[in-house]
Order: C-alpha cells, then structure tokens, then sequence
C-alpha cells in the first residue's frame, strides 16, 4: 500500500467566480492542469495553519482561521506527476468567507479568477467537486 499525503486546500469565491491556480513549469503537478490553492501539511502544523500557509504561499492571498469552515468531505486521489510517478492524496478542503491581499504569481502557480461552471478547464480530480460542494456550504457568521 502506498503512502496518503495528507493536503488542504480552499475554495475562495468573489461574486461568481472562484479562484483557481494554474500549475507552470516549476509545479510537480503536470504543466497547465488547474487546482484550488493547496498544499501539504507539515509535521509541525495543523490543517488550518497549512491552508493559510498554502494560500499565501500561491496566491499571496490571507485568511483568519474563524473565516474557514471545512467541507464535509474528505476527498483522496491518485494523481499523476511530472516525474512519471503517481502519488495518493487526502485532500481537506476550507471555504474561505473573508480573505484580504492582491493575488500574485509564482514560479510554480498562477492565480486566475475564474466563471463559476466554465467549461474547457483541465481541472485536477475532485476539483470540480469541491467547488461544487463549497457552494452548497454556508459560513456561520
């Protein structure tokens, strides 16, 4: 059996759209596929500090813990990399209800708002998922 790296990410929406990252050369997921901002959780960290972390770190983006709220869905997949090798993900996914900050690129990911149900888009798997289900989950204010 092999290895489940544990991930979070954050579907983060503003009006009708959803941000997304497009992977670049740089990223290990395969050139031009595109994800929510996600990352690894560190040994040091919990799954909220690693979704803040993995915000700022793709997108330049900041959240406050209170302003997540975790889907109720833990999602896992295998998912191909550049090297040739296949690796299995959990994937714990935050809705963001606030965020503040100016998007930016980096060597690996650019952020790119994108049309809620656009079509055409090489998601990674259970992206659309996600999405689908942060819009059926509200934010306790």
């Amino acid at each position: 059996m092999s290895e489940v790296i544990a991930t979070v990410g954050l579907v983060l929406f503003k009006d009708d759209v959803v941000l997304l990252v497009r992977h670049g050369e740089s990223a290990d997921h395969l050139t031009g596929t595109y994800g929510l901002p996600s990352g690894r959780v560190e040994p040091s960290e919990t799954p909220l500090e690693a979704a803040q972390r993995e915000l700022i770190e793709e997108t330049g983006l900041m959240v406050n813990p209170e302003d997540l709220v975790e889907l109720p869905k833990l999602f896992e997949a295998t998912i191909k990399r550049k090297d040739g090798t296949s690796k299995t993900f959990s994937w714990r996914v935050y809705k963001a209800g606030q965020f503040q900050g100016k998007i930016r690129s980096t060597p690996e990911t650019t952020p790119e708002w994108v049309k809620v149900g656009q079509k055409g888009i090489n998601f990674l798997p259970n992206v659309e998922d996600a999405i689908e289900l942060a819009l059926k989950t509200q934010i306790q204010s």
